[in-house]
C-alpha cells in the first residue's frame, strides 16, 4: 500500500497520488476546487493539538471545536477576499479620475 494521500469515493477510501488527480468535485458534476498538497504529518498534528486546546478550554467536543475552527479559517480568506476586492475597486476608481482629469 502506498503512502499517497486518500481520495474519498462511494466506496470508502482509496489510495490516490496527488498528482493524478489535479481537482475534488465539491458538487458532483458541477463545482470543482483545486485540490491543496497533501498536509504532511507535523501539521496534522499541529492541528489536532490546536483543536484539542479549544476543545479542552471551553469545555466542548472536539467535533465543535473542529468545527469552529474550520469556520474561522473560512471567515479569514472571506475578509481577505473583500479587503482585496475593496483595494481593487479603489485602484479603479482612481484610475478612472485620472483618466476624466488628467487626460
Amino acid at each position: 500500500m502506498s503512502n499517497g494521500p486518500k481520495q474519498a469515493t462511494q466506496e470508502g477510501y482509496m489510495q490516490k497520488p496527488y498528482k493524478d488527480t489535479p481537482y475534488t468535485e465539491v458538487v458532483a458534476g458541477t463545482v470543482q476546487i483545486p485540490l491543496d498538497p497533501p498536509l504532511t504529518e507535523c501539521k496534522i498534528v499541529a492541528l489536532h493539538t490546536e483543536v484539542s486546546a479549544l476543545a479542552d478550554w471551553a469545555k466542548i467536543k472536539f467535533k465543535d471545536a473542529a468545527r469552529e475552527l474550520y469556520y474561522t479559517e473560512i471567515a479569514k480568506l472571506q475578509a481577505e477576499a473583500t479587503a482585496s476586492n475593496a483595494w481593487t475597486q479603489v485602484r479603479d476608481h482612481v484610475d478612472g479620475l485620472k483618466r476624466k482629469y488628467l487626460d
